[in-house]
């Protein structure tokens, strides 16, 4: 699982998880993450989508742009890993009604990119 810090705990029970926690990055560091590191070769790629692109960026396009290049890239270097793209979580310093959008855009991303999308609730 790559993505920034709510990821911080999951998967401490599980001995076959591995966990990448990037305290504040945004798409455009966690693209570089995925292109320089040797992540190995996992089963599935689970990508956290944060609310840091959206507290920078006011254009949600961009934002869209960026996570669609990301998917797109991770699909490519993890090309026999099951994909999965997680949206962004509702917090006081982001509206509502943005994260909704943005998560509406995320998923359309997945369905292009063939990839599985997770809607937080």
């Amino acid at each position: 699982m790559l993505g920034a810090s709510i990821v911080w705990n999951v998967g401490n029970e599980c001995s076959d998880v591995k966990v990448d926690c990037f305290t504040g990055i945004t798409t455009e560091q966690l693209l570089r993450v995925i292109k320089n590191r040797d992540l190995g070769n996992p089963d599935t790629v689970v990508i956290h989508g944060g609310t840091n692109d959206l507290r920078r960026n006011g254009n949600l396009d961009y934002v869209t742009g960026d996570v669609y290049f990301l998917v797109n890239t991770a699909k490519t270097k993890f090309s026999t890993s099951r994909v999965v793209l997680s949206g962004v979580l509702r917090r006081r310093d982001v509206s509502w009604w943005r994260i909704g959008d943005v998560n509406s855009r995320y998923e359309w991303v997945a369905q292009k990119l063939c990839c599985q999308f997770c809607r937080p609730k």
